[in-house]
């Protein structure tokens, strides 16, 4: 559908919006993401931390036991990363108060 043009008089009185990229509205946010991501990943790079046998926990060699404590704490920063990274977007994503209604936000 057409919609009429819009008089300069109604576009100067609507404010526009500034959008703000959240990453840099949120440092500590971000800053806590990167290093649950980063450190998620180097303790799986860095294989002399886990690669021995001789400590044993139990029947176990360290390196199995090191795996079966490392994956819940790996999924436990990463489900945390995540919960953090969308609530940054939904921070960044919701509109100022006279936004939708000067734009017509709604269907017609």
């Amino acid at each position: 559908m057409a919609q009429p043009p819009e008089s300069s008089e109604s576009s100067a009185a609507a404010p526009v919006p500034v959008r703000r990229n959240p990453l840099a509205t949120h440092p500590v946010t971000s800053l806590v993401i990167a290093v649950l991501i980063t450190a998620t990943i180097a303790c799986t790079l860095i294989v002399p931390i886990y690669a021995r046998i001789t400590p044993r926990v139990g029947d176990f060699p360290f390196f199995y036991f090191y795996l079966l404590a490392y994956m819940p704490v790996a999924a436990i920063a990463l489900f945390v990363a995540a919960t953090l990274q969308n609530r940054l977007k939904s921070q960044g994503s919701v509109p100022s108060q006279g936004s939708v209604s000067s734009q017509g936000g709604g269907q017609s």
